[in-house]
């Protein structure tokens, strides 16, 4: 299966700045989600995707040391940034995963390459569009090149920039499908967007260990959740993807601008 991950990552979080590269005993969470990622039966290679910006030469010397390809390219044009990474290292099927997500399950990423290679469709995602029933941090998608090349040709939207699959699954030019789950999980949240995230991350670390922390389940972390509810607490006022809501705004400036 020639499948390939694009990861994005910069330096410059607004909310949690150089939270891609924190560091706690000797993990951080992009090395995390590298490792983790690793471990996929399916996966050829891991890109990253970055920035021009000198903030982020960090994470360009740790591609370096680690032996992980990456790419530079525009910093708020991120769909530009994507495509011009996959057209230059010529991927053809493409996992899209963000640098916040450390803790992404590479069996629900083995499964659903599995179903995306079984069916005819342009673009596949386990959280897109919303509502979602898998936790915030496991989202998974996976689209085409061909997919990405007309997104990227036809996306007009300050939003459809930025986040970079916006136009593949609101405008109906594609075939798409949506992986889902019985149970609603959605109150769960593994991702790295504040500075008590890393802190519960770090809380993750010491109880599975700097070891096992590679190959963790989303079960496990549940249940880790459920018996550890006093460190979530926070969690409860926090909304998925609040980082649309600027973007949003954008649109609405840019549509009354033509």
């Amino acid at each position: 299966m020639n499948f390939d991950t694009i990861i994005q990552a910069r330096m410059n979080s607004s909310r949690l700045p150089n939270k891609v590269l924190l560091n706690y005993k000797n993990l951080t969470p992009l090395s995390i989600l590298i490792k983790r990622l690793k471990k996929s039966k399916h996966l050829k290679r891991i890109i990253i995707a970055t920035t021009k910006k000198k903030s982020d030469n960090r994470i360009v010397k740790f591609c370096k040391e680690n032996k992980i390809f990456f790419f530079r390219g525009d910093e708020n044009n991120v769909l530009k940034r994507y495509y011009l990474a996959a057209k230059k290292f010529k991927v053809k099927k493409i996992i899209r995963i963000t640098s916040d997500c450390p803790l992404i399950d590479y069996r629900i990423l083995d499964n659903m390459i599995k179903n995306f290679t079984k069916k005819k469709i342009d673009y596949y995602s386990n959280s897109l569009p919303l509502p979602c029933k898998y936790p915030d941090g496991m989202d998974i998608e996976i689209f085409t090149f061909e997919t990405l090349k007309k997104t990227f040709k036809k996306a007009i939207l300050p939003s459809e920039k930025e986040h970079v699959t916006n136009y593949m699954w609101k405008k109906n030019n594609f075939r798409i499908r949506k992986k889902n789950i019985k149970e609603d999980l959605s109150n769960y949240r593994f991702t790295i967007d504040y500075k008590k995230d890393f802190t519960f991350l770090c809380k993750i670390i010491d109880n599975f260990g700097t070891d096992k922390i590679e190959s963790v389940s989303m079960q496990e972390l549940i249940n880790f959740t459920k018996k550890n509810s006093d460190l979530i607490s926070y969690q409860k006022k926090i909304k998925r993807n609040q980082g649309w809501k600027s973007s949003l705004i954008k649109d609405k400036k840019f549509l009354l601008a033509t």
